[in-house]
């Protein structure tokens, strides 16, 4: 952890360098389960706006910078705040062919705690705040003054180090930090802001619950061609020829129903019984 603890303190004295935490994530998608999900998501800090993202988009853009090439990645929902605004962009992405673009002003109100530990020689204090329909304890430290933290929280005088929800339902923990290197772009969040589609978050919860209606009406539309012989991959890995879809929804809203368990619990879709 050493080397870790000397990017962080390098870090707090450098703002005018760009700073990137990487966050590990294991979570519950459906609360009935016992499954967790670990996942690595990247908190940019830069001079001009703060990004939340999951690795899979920084694996896609290393892999398009040398090859030219853009994988077939997971496609996973992201968030944008400029600097000088209060206001995330959520670019929302529902199992469908479109990114949907919800602006929106996340404030947390925190009581900061007097406990404070030690970790990894930096001095972290605890906080909490209810948000989404959860209660949230975060450890943060002044020994690095941003006032960030994994997805939408933010607003406390210093980095969020470690966050969870009181079920332990989602879990945050900076495992690393580097500098972002002047030459790096968002290739593939950059081409999904430029084509998301603005709504409401009543528009959102339509569209989900229209999914799960039609969980492929992209492909019967028309707004997904899959070319003769060719086959669907889906999210899971599951790969259906165009002649498969019909008999797979039910399996497909079976899966669609077990995400009852989102960050913003207060947000959860209430799908059909």
């Amino acid at each position: 952890m050493k080397s870790l603890l000397f990017i962080l303190l390098g870090t707090c004295m450098m703002f005018a360098q760009n700073n990137r935490f990487i966050y590990e994530v294991k979570y519950k998608k459906d609360s009935t389960s016992k499954d967790i999900t670990r996942e690595n998501y990247y908190l940019d800090i830069t001079k001009d706006d703060i990004a939340y993202y999951n690795r899979l988009n920084y694996i896609s853009d290393s892999v398009f910078t040398a090859t030219g090439r853009t994988p077939i990645n997971r496609l996973t929902s992201f968030l944008i705040k400029k600097k000088d605004d209060n206001i995330y962009q959520n670019y929302e992405y529902i199992g469908d062919v479109n990114f949907y673009k919800i602006p929106e002003e996340a404030r947390q109100q925190w009581t900061i705690t007097d406990s404070t530990e030690i970790a990894d020689h930096l001095s972290l204090q605890k906080a909490t705040t209810k948000f989404g329909g959860r209660n949230w304890i975060a450890w943060f430290t002044k020994d690095i003054p941003m006032p960030y933290g994994p997805y939408k929280f933010n607003g406390l005088p210093g980095l969020i180090m470690e966050l969870y929800d009181s079920k332990k339902d989602y879990y945050f923990k900076i495992i690393k930090s580097e500098k972002i290197p002047e030459s790096y772009q968002r290739i593939s969040l950059e081409g999904f802001i430029s084509r998301a589609i603005p709504v409401t978050q009543k528009d959102l919860n339509k569209l989900r619950l229209d999914l799960y209606s039609n969980p492929f009406k992209y492909a019967f539309n028309g707004n997904l061609t899959i070319p003769e012989g060719k086959k669907l991959l889906l999210e899971d890995g599951t790969v259906l020829s165009k002649e498969q879809l019909k008999p797979a929804e039910a399996n497909e809203r079976k899966k669609l129903k077990a995400f009852n368990n989102p960050i913003e619990l207060d947000k959860a879709v209430k799908y059909p019984k």
